[in-house]
């Protein structure tokens, strides 16, 4: 059966267990053993390298085992894809476990190796019955160790049997009149915790680690972050209006000879000083003015900007974060103008349609009387702008996984850390693999007023007074929320620290929006509800949700919805999400939120469903510490 690209990122991946129905309509499971693979090209490695690393490096700080990993080494990830060869399978798997049983006369068969397993298998040696089934169940453990099952040993006996619905966890044998029980479960070989089987396919058994990441497929803006640190600070300065957009787009032009040693101050000024010589010798000035018209010339030189001066306008913003622990205030630079630079490429993508194109196509089709119904409900909802973005390349790559669980704060076992695990390393290389596939398709931005948020915090005392800042000044709020909103702490695998509580307030009120708007966008566009996703860029209280289908007819789906029915979806999102079909019990619950409300398909939600409720959006009472709704302030 062939699979999207996209969902073997998420169902088909090393080192799980898949089940199809073969030609004679039998459930046969599998585990995957390996892609035929090809390095993915076109995309920019050193900027989703970057991302895998910090969330990694989250998942051991929070007292997770990376140690498959090595994160100190440069280029340790290598980002393949299918490759697509004729006639040559690109996914491959083996059939496991090779356990069997006759659900007529429950006898147990152990095959040897995969390559046994053929049309007479299905036949019991026993009755000749066509009714053997595979047992379809695996052990896994959190330190990553996995076996499907296998036949129980007891000692002097060679035939054993199968009652799944008297006991799926035990298999039988006779001694005598009597039957007595063995019981399927072994020690974990690493660890020595004792495993019991689950069903192979369990999710549980299989917690894959993954990434959306907007691809810079402009080649200038890939070259432009390649220059390190200060081109990170760059992105920063330009956020906060320390730049202007043509000031910046100059640079990107020209992004060698703006880093090149001839545009350095210290080189600016020998070639100043060497002009300044030449008109004394020429008589033009004297030698008493030497140094006047250096300066003066060095001055107006500067006025126009340079990587210098624009990398020193964001060490100047965060004097106090970079006194206070330099190291990390290069982290922080690097993670901050990681997220730019994906929030830039969604802004000004290659084809954009704007609010008002939407408001005039709505007003000419006589869908609103006056564009004040679109502007209030835009306001009441928080939404500072909304536009859609079309041709935006998302790469969704799988770096890990982990057993049971997917967070190491909730690891049961006291025998071993949590694993995250990695795959196998390429073959040319020492880096591991990371299993991705390249989407280009549409979205609708969403960018929050981050104004609005901090009023929100304040109302519900998760700020005070005193941390506020000037609400009037557009650079103090973006400043603030530079330095109070801390997207480091975010991971895709767990809730942040009750500690970290205005970054965890941002981003639950972003993420339970996200939600409604997919649920919402989901039934006005008719695009099933894992056909959408959404990446939040917290440091810029953005939205990006998006179609993650190659399919025509998804593509223009979202696009008609804003240009078509906005002011539906935004009274939609309004009304709709308020109420859920299992309330009271719902609203009582201190999250929230169930899968009838804000819950959505995992492989449409980058962090787990972790983090959401309606409590965020509207005031509910009957939970333990209400909060006043973001879209009742």
């Amino acid at each position: 059966m062939k699979r999207g690209k996209s969902q073997a990122v998420y169902k088909f991946l090393p080192g799980m267990w898949v089940s199809e129905r073969n030609d004679a309509g039998r459930s046969i499971t599998a585990e995957i053993k390996n892609w035929n693979n090809k390095k993915m090209e076109n995309i920019y490695h050193g900027f989703i390298e970057g991302e895998i690393k910090r969330q990694i490096s989250l998942f051991g700080k929070r007292g997770g085992d990376i140690n498959a990993f090595h994160l100190e080494e440069d280029h340790c990830f290598m980002i393949v894809e299918p490759a697509c060869n004729e006639g040559i399978p690109d996914i491959i798997g083996e059939v496991s476990p090779l356990l069997f049983y006759c659900s007529t006369c429950h006898r147990i068969f152990q095959k040897k190796s995969a390559g046994q397993v053929d049309s007479y298998t299905w036949r019991c040696p026993d009755c000749e019955k066509y009714s053997v089934k595979q047992l379809q169940m695996v052990y896994t453990c959190e330190c990553g160790y996995s076996q499907p099952v296998v036949k129980p040993y007891v000692k002097g006996v060679d035939t054993l049997f199968y009652k799944p619905v008297q006991n799926p966890y035990k298999a039988y044998y006779r001694q005598g009149k009597a039957e007595k029980a063995a019981e399927f479960f072994i020690s974990c070989p690493n660890c020595r915790a004792r495993l019991k089987l689950d069903n192979a396919e369990s999710s549980r058994n299989y917690k894959p680690f993954s990434l959306k990441i907007i691809n810079l497929v402009d080649k200038k803006s890939g070259d432009f972050f390649d220059k390190g640190e200060e081109a990170q600070k760059i992105v920063i300065a330009r956020w906060l209006g320390k730049l202007t957009w043509q000031q910046y787009e100059e640079i990107l032009d020209n992004v060698e000879l703006a880093f090149s040693d001839r545009m350095r101050s210290h080189e600016q000024k020998k070639e100043i000083e060497t002009t300044v010589r030449g008109m004394i010798a020429a008589g033009l000035i004297t030698e008493d003015q030497f140094d006047l018209f250096v300066n003066n010339m060095l001055s107006t030189k500067q006025k126009s900007g340079g990587v210098e001066q624009y990398a020193a306008a964001c060490d100047e913003l965060f004097a106090g974060m970079k006194k206070e622990n330099e190291d990390a205030y290069k982290q922080w630079v690097s993670n901050y103008a990681y997220k730019l630079m994906q929030y830039y490429t969604i802004k000004y993508a290659r084809q954009v349609f704007t609010l008002r194109d939407a408001i005039d196509k709505e007003m000419a089709l006589e869908f609103i009387d006056s564009p004040d119904e679109i502007f209030s409900m835009n306001q009441k909802l928080g939404i500072a702008n909304m536009q859609v973005s079309c041709d935006i390349e998302v790469i969704n790559c799988t770096y890990g996984y982990t057993r049971k669980v997917s967070d190491p704060v909730n690891n049961q076992n006291s025998r071993c850390r949590l694993k995250l695990n990695a795959y196998d390393k390429a073959r040319d290389s020492n880096a591991n693999l990371v299993y991705g596939a390249k989407l280009e398709t549409e979205g609708i931005l969403f960018e929050i007023s981050q104004r609005k948020i901090i009023e929100w915090l304040l109302i519900n005392k998760v700020i005070t007074e005193e941390q506020m800042p000037d609400l009037e000044d557009e650079l103090s709020v973006k400043r603030w929320f530079a330095e109070h909103v801390n997207g480091e702490l975010i991971s895709v695998f767990g809730e942040i620290e009750e500690s970290e509580k205005i970054t965890k307030h941002v981003f639950a009120l972003l993420h339970s929006m996200s939600h409604a708007f997919i649920k919402a966008a989901g039934e006005i566009s008719g695009l099933a509800g894992n056909s959408l996703t959404e990446i939040i860029i917290v440091e810029t209280a953005s939205i990006f949700m998006y179609a993650q289908t190659t399919q025509a007819m998804p593509l223009g789906a979202l696009s008609g919805m804003a240009e078509n029915n906005y002011i539906q979806f935004l009274n939609k999102v309004y009304t709709e999400t308020r109420n859920c079909v299992f309330d009271p019990i719902c609203t009582e619950r201190d999250d929230t939120s169930c899968s009838a409300c804000l819950i959505i398909p995992e492989i449409s939600c980058n962090h787990f469903n972790n983090e959401l409720g309606r409590k965020y959006l509207y005031t509910i009472n009957t939970t333990e510490h209400p909060l006043t709704g973001f879209w009742e302030m």
